[in-house]
């Protein structure tokens, strides 16, 4: 690959293409898709690009290109540390898009099985049954907000807060620390760098004081029982391993809601067909993660060995774009689309939003059943939803990482607010017995302080 000397000249590796299609450039009228198939004609199944300017990876055009680097970690590493460009200088992994942390994601092996066992232990804990009541009491809170008004944003309003406030009722918090975590997530992944910078220190306090409050006051939550776990990851492993749940599941999740409303709101035909019952809401969402992912493309793998792959020779170090969207429109993998005339893609049960291999995500029903009911609360509550502005009037996320929409505007039939359902979790016991000493103000309090400051 090329890679970029300290003084900004570009110096091309052996072998390496002269030209790199540069990912991070507004995207074409045409649309990614066109991109994709136009970079499959001219590169085969694995194309050289920038992913910023002079950052060079290799993205993976071909499902079953994707589907040998996923599930073959002997040959391609997911320790980022491990890419050329960070070993001699030229990449700094303390940013968002080029991520190290120590957590499952970030780790091969037995590493890696350390840090994930706790993980999916956890998760297998959840009681399915009671998640999806408060994922509904979640929902209908949302839809309380706005439901009397007759318009919303279907993004900023719903999609963007109900997968944050569930996974922080699974930390065993009261909602306002997840709207708090919503907020400093969207920090986070914002495009000011000093702002995402300090949404990265805030979300270190976040998890670091919701470590330590279990550690104290464990109870039946998800950071609990990883403290609990036999292997016996340290405070600071076990912060790592809850950011990692959250960080995963909050984009991805908003996005999958927000891109199968638009779906439902733009294609009469599937939404007829949901409506009547033809296509579930699972085959609805697996048909959306398929035609259109939210995850278009992951910074994923670090070639550990020099290799062939698809037509191109990767030299260990180099780094590996995961293409889950191009993958999907490789034309080995397409079906023609059911007889039954419902306009779901054949076969889109085979998408690769979860991933595959050893790194598979271990919350794929979780996310499902959030989204799934997320959305059944919104085709319950809001009658004559649609549209408020043309379809190409939508504005859609630039990034080459995920696709989604920065807004998603409707109106539909005023109503009343259906009003409060059971109580969330109380806030914290601040004194030890009626006459005892006051808790003093741990991280997490702080922490609560410094964002309703924000909010004015």
């Amino acid at each position: 690959m090329t890679t970029i000397r300290s003084h900004g000249e570009n110096t091309p590796g052996p072998g390496c293409p002269a030209q790199y299609t540069r990912l991070y450039e507004p995207v074409p009228e045409s649309g990614r898709d066109a991109l994709w198939t136009r970079l499959r004609e001219e590169h085969g199944t694995v194309a050289p690009v920038e992913i910023e300017p002079g950052v060079r990876v290799w993205l993976l055009l071909g499902y079953q290109e994707n589907l040998t680097v996923l599930q073959q970690p002997h040959l391609f590493s997911r320790d980022t540390r491990r890419w050329r460009e960070v070993v001699e200088g030229r990449v700094d992994l303390s940013r968002p898009s080029f991520s190290w942390r120590p957590n499952a994601l970030y780790a091969d092996g037995a590493e890696h099985t350390r840090l994930r066992t706790p993980i999916v232990d956890a998760l297998g804990r959840v009681d399915m049954a009671a998640t999806e009541r408060t994922v509904r009491r979640i929902a209908d809170e949302l839809v309380d907000s706005f439901v009397a008004d007759g318009r919303a944003d279907l993004v900023s309003d719903y999609a963007a807060h109900l997968p944050v406030l569930v996974i922080n009722s699974l930390y065993g918090l009261p909602d306002s620390y997840g709207h708090m975590l919503g907020d400093i997530t969207a920090i986070v992944f914002d495009q000011d760098a000093k702002r995402g910078e300090e949404g990265v220190a805030r979300m270190h306090q976040y998890f670091a004081g919701l470590v330590a409050r279990k550690r104290n006051r464990p109870g039946q939550d998800l950071v609990s029982w990883m403290l609990q776990h036999p292997i016996g990851l340290n405070d600071d492993e076990v912060a790592h391993q809850a950011a990692l749940i959250n960080n995963s599941s909050h984009m991805s999740s908003t996005h999958l809601i927000g891109n199968t409303m638009w779906t439902l709101l733009t294609d009469p035909r599937i939404r007829t067909a949901h409506t009547e019952a033809l296509v579930s809401v699972q085959a609805l969402l697996d048909h959306v993660m398929w035609s259109n992912t939210p995850f278009q493309t992951l910074l994923g793998r670090i070639a550990r060995q020099d290799t062939h792959l698809g037509n191109a020779q990767i030299r260990a170090g180099d780094a590996l774009l995961l293409g889950f969207a191009p993958a999907h429109l490789d034309p080995s993998v397409q079906r023609d689309e059911p007889e039954n005339d419902t306009g779901i893609a054949g076969g889109s049960r085979a998408h690769l939003m979860f991933g595959a291999g050893p790194h598979a995500c271990p919350g794929r029903e979780l996310a499902r059943l959030i989204a799934s009911t997320g959305l059944s609360v919104l085709h319950e509550r809001l009658a004559g939803l649609q549209l408020e502005v043309a379809p190409g009037q939508l504005r859609w996320a630039q990034s080459p990482f995920l696709r989604g929409l920065h807004e998603l505007p409707v109106t539909f039939v005023p109503a009343a607010p259906e009003g409060p359902r059971s109580p969330e979790p109380g806030p914290r016991v601040r004194k030890a017995a009626a006459t005892g000493p006051e808790e003093p103000e741990d991280l997490l309090d702080r922490l609560l302080n410094w964002w309703r400051g924000l909010r004015g």
